[in-house]
């Protein structure tokens, strides 16, 4: 898990981070994603939002994520 960090260490700011998805029940269709910590104050839960697809969006929990990064910087990728 080189540079992988645990997801209890992730910001649950909104930001933007690489996530690493784990669901055996429901595969992902990429396991590094990009996602961000969301707060629904409607249904009283929090969760990982995960951008995949054209216009979809998937919600994870703690349990699913198994590790997360920063973003590269602009011209350091």
């Amino acid at each position: 898990m080189e540079h992988w960090q645990p997801v209890v260490t992730a910001p649950r700011s909104g930001v933007p981070l690489i996530l690493w998805i784990e669901d055996e029940e429901a595969p992902p269709t990429y396991p590094v994603t990009i996602g961000a910590w969301v707060a629904d104050d409607i249904m009283g839960r929090s969760y990982w939002r995960v951008f995949s697809g054209v216009y979809r969006t998937h919600c994870y929990f703690d349990q699913h994520i198994r590790g997360w990064m920063w973003l590269p910087r602009a011209g350091r990728a």
